[in-house]
């Protein structure tokens, strides 16, 4: 489980320790250090004289640093003598991640008389896949593991890949203590009454021949180095400020921390990453996502996003791979497995809804930014987006995106009550290919129980992305004279919301299904997934009081927030990942789209019930999704944490600054130099500062004060943007 774990992570590079910075040697839970989907080190241990310390307290301030504070149990001495007795000896293990992660190890002796102790460090390194450590078997032999060398400061590892990629893990030492054993390290030390000792280990993941650590490396000033690098990003962002203590030196600063530790640092911008352990790497979806959520707290990611995926979009059709022109990826490896081929994803591409996302993102860009250069950039990869969403996302030719299982037979299990669940192995690829992704998650009632739904699927979600697509490059095509791809676009989007509301809306539960199968059946599930239809605005307005009513109404509300699940579906489990749980990035689109309507108290409720929810997590960090249960005012219980969600997570943390968009009714249109900023009442605060919000080429600071009504003061705005502010 993640909650008895520390994960750091720093560009490429993420560790993995249990809670007194340990890497036990055999572990099957995944902990280790990993680069470029590899475990450089699978083995990392300290003992005191033979014997484990004792944890007193970890603490993890920043996503990429980490302190474990520890103390011993009664060591015997050494040879006989005096043993030390437990809680007297202070040990401090420091550690950061920096292409590599570095451990500052002090000892200090807090016994009145002077100790003699031996540090003992144990090393070893599999360099394991990460798909071999989450349980996938290759289908064949892997590289070969070289004999571990003694160097002048430590010692190294090797593995040479089936790839022909050399992988080495050097482990480097100051002082430079006895090894008595290759990937052994032992140092004896004598402290004097409350003496100190420091010792420090740099281990450093290396690709490629002939690559070596650096020469000349600093712990203090590499440190200081990464702070201010995280210092430039910070002053980069939006700043927001309120009168609620919780909100700012908790959720605010916590989640901006986040985003920022899960960002690559690639060529084409910084690229937010899934999600750490397992996810540390781009998906485009979640990225896009992210980009979206964050425009108000910072542009880059969503340039950075779109330049890399633009590079990576499809060019060919490769069934292995999902690959087809024009499209977006889904996932993209850097492994041994990825580079012989083993498993798809360099890049794999199966995900039905990051293409049109792409084009979403893209126009919600330009209304921020006005950078008409980064569209002229992309706009060959915008046409090749179009192109698929009408030639390979639209198949059977019925006017509707949809994806089928093309990486072998589509499951067809079947379910009924009181019949044990079993589920067969989705193996590599993707079942169901939106957001929602879990094999479970597209089901249909069949007489006393349910089976999947029958593939290909048209998922509601993804149709509202593409109208959403079609919509806003209509109206950024228009602005800049390109009136024939303008009119065309515009057409096809409102044939679409025609084709929609015909074959989505279910009259009898005044609400949209969750998708039309193989046979353009309904998937007649209530699930979230309608309310992000309210975000891209493909709802047809008589419609949309209901669509909201039935989103708030008990089996879909739970009071922390909005379920994807309702609790009458066959389906439905407050646990599980898709069926029932609650994901705060699901509940900011929706709240978004209930603004967009006009549904301002609803909006609010939504933004409040997940942030108090998120509030009584011990990190304050906005979690991937947690359980559905109802929430409990009687005996005021938290909300139930799901056990295995990532964390960090780029949608979870980007929540936040969707929500905060969301409450201040902040809309921005630079092409229209138009600029709309209308708060809602809300309790969370009585007073909200923001500052250094970018908008076009300039700065928008601001004050919400919602004591006696709501007024707003507009301190600096853009040069010839026209203001709308509530009456």
């Amino acid at each position: 489980m993640l909650e008895d774990r520390v994960i750091l992570k720093q560009n490429d590079v993420f560790i993995v320790s249990d809670l007194t910075g340990d890497i036990p040697g055999g572990n099957d839970a995944g902990l280790g250090l990993y680069r470029a989907d590899t475990r450089f080190l699978s083995t990392y241990e300290l003992r005191l004289n033979g014997r484990k310390p004792i944890l007193l307290n970890q603490g993890v301030d920043r996503a990429y640093v980490a302190t474990f504070q520890l103390t011993n149990p009664v060591l015997d001495a050494p040879g006989g003598g005096i043993g030390i007795p437990r809680q007297s000896l202070s040990l401090r293990r420091t550690r950061f991640v920096h292409d590599g992660f570095h451990e500052r190890i002090g000892l200090q002796n807090c016994n009145p008389f002077p100790v003699r102790v031996q540090i003992q460090l144990r090393f070893d390194a599999d360099f394991l896949d990460i798909f071999e450590v989450r349980g996938h078997r290759p289908e064949h032999e892997l590289g070969q593991a070289e004999p571990v060398v003694r160097t002048e400061t430590g010692f190294r590892f090797g593995y040479r890949g089936l790839d022909a990629v050399r992988r080495t893990t050097e482990v480097v030492f100051h002082p430079v203590p006895g090894l008595p054993d290759k990937g052994k390290a032992c140092i004896t030390v004598e402290l004097d009454p409350h003496g100190t000792f420091v010792l420090l280990v740099d281990v450093l993941p290396l690709l490629g021949e002939g690559a070596q650590p650096e020469a000349e490396f600093h712990f203090d000033a590499a440190l200081a180095a990464l702070e201010r690098r995280y210092q430039a990003w910070n002053d980069a962002c939006t700043r927001f400020r309120s009168d609620n203590e919780v909100l700012d030196s908790g959720l605010l600063w916590r989640n901006l921390e986040d985003l920022r530790v899960l960002c690559d640092e690639l060529p084409t911008g910084l690229f937010p990453t899934a999600g750490v352990p397992w996810y540390a790497v781009p998906f485009g979806r979640d990225a896009l996502i992210t980009s979206i959520q964050t425009l108000a707290l910072n542009p880059e990611l969503a340039v950075g996003s779109l330049r890399f995926l633009a590079q990576h979009q499809g060019t060919r059709v490769d069934a292995y791979r999902e690959e087809e022109p024009g499209k977006i990826l889904h996932e993209l490896r850097f492994g041994e497995l990825a580079n012989l081929g083993q498993i798809p994803h360099t890049p794999y591409y199966g995900t039905v809804d990051a293409t049109p996302l792409f084009l979403v993102t893209l126009a919600e860009v330009l209304r921020w930014t006005g950078d008409l250069d980064l569209l002229a950039e992309l706009l060959p990869h915008v046409l090749a987006a179009l192109e698929w969403i009408d030639r390979y996302g639209d198949k059977d030719g019925d006017g509707f995106v949809e994806y089928g299982h093309r990486g072998g037979e589509q499951p067809t299990f079947r379910y009924r009550y009181g019949d044990q669940v079993t589920r067969p192995s989705r193996g590599l690829v993707v079942v169901n290919q939106g957001w929602k992704d879990s094999l479970d998650s597209l089901v249909e009632q069949l007489g006393d129980g349910w089976q999947y739904a029958p593939l290909p699927a048209a998922l509601v979600e993804v149709q509202g992305y593409v109208y959403q697509a079609k919509d806003g490059l209509a109206s950024i095509f228009r602005r800049l004279g390109r009136r024939a791809e303008a009119d065309r676009l515009q057409v096809e989007a409102e044939r679409l919301r025609e084709r929609f509301e015909a074959r989505f809306w279910m009259p009898e539960a005044c609400f949209y299904a969750q998708a039309l199968d193989r046979d353009k059946r309904q998937v007649t599930s209530i699930t979230s997934n309608p309310g992000h239809c309210l975000w891209s605005g493909i709802v047809d307005r008589s419609r949309a009081g209901a669509v909201v009513r039935r989103l708030m109404a008990p089996d879909m509300y739970s009071g922390w927030g909005i379920r994807t699940l309702s609790t009458t579906g066959v389906s439905y489990n407050p646990m599980s990942y898709h069926n029932g749980s609650i994901w705060p990035h699901d509940n900011s689109i929706i709240a978004r789209g209930m603004r967009r309507y006009g549904f301002r108290e609803e909006a609010e409720l939504v933004v409040r019930s997940v942030l108090e929810a998120c509030v009584r997590f011990a990190d304050h960090r906005i979690p991937e999704l947690f359980c559905g249960f109802a929430r409990d005012r009687r005996f005021h219980a938290g909300p139930g944490e799901y056990l295995v969600s990532c964390s960090p997570q780029a949608w979870g943390a980007g929540s936040l600054f969707h929500f905060l968009q969301v409450l201040l009714g902040v809309e921005v249109d630079v092409l229209d130099r138009r600029l709309r900023i209308d708060p809602l009442p809300t309790p969370l605060y009585r007073r909200l500062r923001v500052e250094g919000m970018r908008v076009g080429d300039g700065a928008l600071d601001f004050t919400v004060e919602a004591e006696a009504g709501v007024r707003v003061k507009v301190d600096r705005r853009p040069a010839g943007m026209r203001l709308e502010l509530p009456a």
